[in-house]
């Protein structure tokens, strides 16, 4: 299938909160999709500089909007975004919001190309859908090293190529075959992809699907706000202080924190997790998601879901994995269930389907075949 092509993402200046409206209708305005019907600059919400893996908060909703960050990056910055960092928030005209999550995703097989296929026509069923999160392990078996990586077609672009998924926003954070220890991929490269233009020619992306303004950020859609994390990095201080800080500033209704490594998992990396966990990572971890409705996760290929109450310290935070985004792994009969849990399946891949709608947001597990093997509902 040759790939959509998308229009360039919108420039805004920095120093500036753009509010981002969506159009009043997803599915009328790009099919199953959904845009942005205009932008408008309001005053600035406290600009954040940085470099290197700096965090940034993006407004970028849909085909057509592009990352915030409206400034090019300077030599040697790092962030992708720029120094002067756009503050967004995106304001919907919907009382629901829906998005989809998945991790584990970088294979380019044929399972990965099933799961793509329902996604799409879950979001053409509901209307339209408006966001999707991208959980890590975006490339395997490791990352990209540019922004011209043969990977980026195959195990991207081409896979969301679909009519319900034509518009849609892919926020994406990091996994461990991404960069660090276990990977020759860069990460500034999945970084510095969010900025190219749309288009055929060098230089170029197919589309504007792919987001990621920097490791560690955040969006808000609607009353729904998404914090991505780089579990990767989880010795970083500065990013547990600044996500954490980001959570607490927020008035959404919903908050969602989503990063590549698992706080709880009955999966495989459930005997390898916890030393990760003493290094620091799920102080890291805690820090941000608590005070949050929800920590989304990939890493084990898994799809579970956790009750709230797991973690005592934070008891209003459920725990999902939806990290069967191109495959599974089985898991021994010796790896204990996670107290708490409420599902778990390794036999098939599948996604996460959210929707959001005032105080309530429904839950649902989709395999690969398009059954709906897990529902849950939760009010606030």
């Amino acid at each position: 299938m040759k790939p959509l092509r998308a229009a360039r993402p919108l420039g805004i200046s920095t120093k500036s909160l753009v509010v981002l409206v969506l159009s009043a209708s997803p599915a009328a305005a790009f099919g199953a999709g959904c845009g942005v019907a205009d932008s408008v600059p309001i005053p600035s919400a406290g600009a954040h500089e940085g470099t290197g893996h700096e965090p940034t908060s993006t407004g970028a909703a849909s085909s057509g909007a592009g990352p915030s960050g409206g400034s090019a990056a300077e030599p040697g910055a790092g962030s992708g975004a720029g120094r002067d960092e756009v503050i967004g928030a995106i304001v919907s005209r919907h009382d629901v919001v829906r998005i989809l999550a998945l991790g584990d995703t970088g294979e380019g097989n044929l399972a990965q190309n099933q799961v793509a296929d329902r996604m799409s026509e879950k979001c053409i069923e509901v209307g339209g859908c408006h966001a999707v999160m991208m959980n890590g392990d975006n490339f395997y078996d490791h990352g990209v090293v540019d922004t011209i990586d043969t990977q980026w077609g195959p195990k991207f672009e081409q896979p969301y190529d679909r009519p319900g998924l034509s518009g849609l926003p892919f926020y994406a954070v990091l996994g461990n075959h991404d960069y660090g220890p276990s990977s020759s991929g860069v990460r500034q490269a999945q970084i510095d992809y969010s900025q190219l233009p749309v288009g055929d020619g060098p230089g170029m992306r197919l589309t504007d699907k792919w987001h990621m303004p920097a490791s560690y950020y955040d969006v808000r859609i609607g009353d729904v706000h998404l914090f991505g994390i780089d579990t990767v990095d989880f010795t970083s201080d500065d990013q547990a202080r600044y996500m954490s800080a980001r959570v607490a500033a927020s008035d959404a209704t919903w908050k969602i924190v989503f990063g590549h490594h698992p706080r709880y998992t009955s999966g495989a990396h459930a005997s390898d997790n916890p030393s990760l966990g003493m290094s620091g990572m799920f102080a890291m971890q805690q820090a941000i998601y608590c005070g949050t409705d929800m920590y989304m996760a990939g890493h084990d290929h898994n799809l579970e879901f956790i009750d709230k109450g797991r973690d005592e310290g934070c008891p209003n935070t459920y725990f999902a994995i939806s990290g069967a985004g191109s495959k599974t792994r089985p898991v021994a009969s010796s790896i204990p269930t996670e107290r708490g849990q409420l599902f778990f399946t390794d036999k098939t891949e599948g996604f996460a389907y959210l929707r959001f709608e005032g105080t309530n947001l429904l839950f649902e597990f989709i395999d690969k075949q398009g059954a709906v093997i897990f529902t849950k509902t939760m009010t606030k």
